[in-house]
């Protein structure tokens, strides 16, 4: 269901469009569809030891808007963004009878593919909306091998405002979400392993500024 959450959004943001307004798709017709997305912001992975779960994050983009449909100008953008350094949340007493040390694990760059929507400006003002949904792959690397690494698609939907500084830039504010679930470790201590079967959310508010190229 969660993978299913970013593009029904999209979907329905689509078709209000296509039918309230009365408009269908037509090409862009802007020289410059292209743009650049930098972005810098925090957040926090769920489900993690406290010391490990927020992280400073980077992310660069490529955007291309390619139709419009009413006030809605509709593109795709392909992203990579920094992993993190995390800390398993074993407890001690676990720790000492499998005479493991503290479980380090590394989540290796997120690659996504997003279909963007983007308003015409909201009320009279300059400020726009914006909403993009779609895939995020990540990877689960754990630093220990009796624990399995894991590799898993996640839906991904980022959503808030933009302002243009110029014809060509803006800055944006968006809030993002990747969604997982609880890593679930299970532990036999007979065996002295461990499983994961999942990698964790993260929410984090990003600030971006883009320019078309």
């Amino acid at each position: 269901m969660k993978m299913k959450l970013p593009l029904t959004i999209i979907a329905i943001l689509l078709s209000r469009s296509l039918f309230a307004d009365g408009y269908y798709p037509e090409p862009m017709s802007t020289d410059q569809p292209w743009s650049l997305i930098a972005s810098i912001g925090n957040g926090k992975y769920q489900s993690l030891h406290n010391s490990s779960s927020k992280t400073a994050l980077g992310r660069l983009a490529l955007g291309n808007d390619m139709v419009l449909t009413g006030d809605l100008a509709w593109g795709l953008e392909l992203g990579i963004q920094n992993g993190n350094k995390m800390h398993l949340a074993i407890p001690n007493e676990t720790l000492a009878l499998l005479q493991w040390l503290p479980v380090k694990t590394s989540l290796g760059p997120m690659l996504d593919l997003l279909v963007t929507a983007k308003s015409d400006p909201i009320a009279g003002s300059s400020f726009f909306a914006q909403v993009k949904g779609g895939i995020a792959y990540r990877k689960w690397q754990i630093e220990h091998q009796d624990i399995n690494s894991i590799s898993q698609l996640a839906a991904e939907i980022q959503a808030g405002v933009g302002y243009p500084l110029t014809t060509l830039a803006s800055l944006n504010l968006l809030y993002q979400g990747v969604f997982g679930n609880d890593p679930n470790l299970v532990i036999n201590t007979n065996t002295k392993t461990g499983h994961l079967a999942n990698i964790p959310s993260l929410h984090a508010v990003l600030l971006g500024f883009s320019v078309n190229l």
